[in-house]
């Protein structure tokens, strides 16, 4: 039998374009032009980037006293300075006055006459822990619903994410009209609902936690704002201590690693198997006394992951409490802010409201119980 002839199928023209229009798929989304929150001229020496990139979400990582939170107050600086809106979460408890004054942060120190409380107020929010629980503590995030009653006694992970969402929804409805830079110091300081709830510390809940809570914010709700008919933008920068695992032979992050994937600035702050940080100390002497006083910790700087402007630049850097500083020009510190050095080594403290009873005797159990070597009649 005779086969019978293929069939000629005739082949159809495809028009992409076309194809995407009927999907809706033709809108063209341009970005905004690159554009910084300013630092110091020291950490544009080390880096040779201006400072934090607007859009974007930039983590700040290291060893414990390596210069990670000094970028923080710096950032705060430059944001009050280009009008952008600090939102400064301080979940450490570890906020300086003292020190943001010294680097150049704008506040208002106020005082209770009645109570004595002070308070500091300016152009930015400062949230605590004790504010995060305040506003959320009846917030029941496993069933997501708001209790009659608190039902816990900490501020959680979910918290922050929480607050982030409900300001940057208070933009979008026109309540908020500013762009703002977000500042968390830091990440590993909180645990997650459900740890608290079950009085269990489980890093795997909370690094789970910290994923799913800010997955939105990281991948969309902070890079968005980069679109040119966005009318702000805003800004992510946030603190990460890290522990080097032997087993792995591999950096990891307190808390997860949730935003080692999500920032596209990693600054990587002193060494990888260590701190590697130098103390720089000095002598000074005023009215005839001498004074020997540590002035700032230098550290190794670089780009571990830089996916705004693709360049991995590495330096180095002196943290001080005036800021970050040229490790090259440390005589040049020493004589701007010789003033201020002398003032906080010659300063006194009031102790008078200090009493000691004299009929207290101390026995040789109590000095071993607090580890007393010398003790004076």
């Amino acid at each position: 039998m005779a086969k019978k002839p293929a069939k000629i199928i005739e082949k159809k023209t495809f028009d992409a374009q076309a194809y995407k229009e009927s999907k809706g798929l033709t809108r063209k989304i341009k970005n905004k032009e690159l554009s910084w929150i300013p630092l110091s001229e020291a950490f544009q020496d080390a880096l040779r980037i201006p400072g934090i990139p607007r859009g974007y979400t930039t983590l700040s990582r290291g060893y414990s006293n390596t210069g990670k939170s000094t970028g923080i107050y710096e950032a705060i600086v430059g944001a009050q300075k280009i009008g952008d809106f600090p939102v400064i979460f301080d979940t450490e408890n570890n906020f300086s006055w003292e020190h943001a004054t010294n680097v150049g942060v704008k506040f208002d120190t106020i005082v209770d006459t009645q109570t004595g409380e002070v308070s500091y107020e300016g152009d930015f929010i400062f949230v605590s822990n004790r504010m995060l629980l305040d506003l959320y503590s009846h917030w029941d995030y496993d069933e997501a619903k708001e209790k009659a009653e608190a039902v816990r006694n900490q501020p959680v992970i979910e918290d922050i994410a929480r607050f982030m969402d409900e300001l940057m929804d208070d933009q979008e409805a026109g309540n908020l009209p500013r762009n703002v830079a977000f500042f968390w110091d830091s990440i590993g300081s909180l645990d997650c609902f459900r740890s608290v709830k079950s009085k269990s510390k489980n890093n795997q809940w909370n690094a789970g936690a910290l994923e799913s809570s800010f997955k939105s914010i990281l991948n969309f709700r902070i890079p968005d704002t980069q679109r040119e008919d966005c009318p702000y933008i805003n800004t992510f920068f946030a603190v990460q201590k890290i522990w080097f695992d032997n087993m792995n032979v591999v950096i990891k992050h307190k808390g997860g690693e949730a935003f080692f994937f999500g920032a596209r600035l990693i600054l990587h702050f002193g060494g990888i198997l260590t701190h590697g940080t130098k103390k720089k100390n000095a002598e000074i002497t005023h009215q005839g006394v001498k004074y020997k006083y540590q002035f700032g910790i230098e550290a190794d700087l670089r780009c571990e992951k830089n996916q705004v402007t693709g360049i991995e630049q590495m330096g180095k850097i002196l943290s001080t409490s005036h800021g970050y500083w040229n490790p090259d020009k440390i005589e040049e510190y020493k004589k701007e802010h010789k003033k201020t050095i002398i003032d906080m080594l010659t300063k006194s403290y009031d102790c008078s409201g200090i009493t000691i009873d004299d009929d207290i005797k101390i026995t040789t159990e109590v000095v071993e119980k607090l580890s007393i070597h010398d003790v004076s009649n």
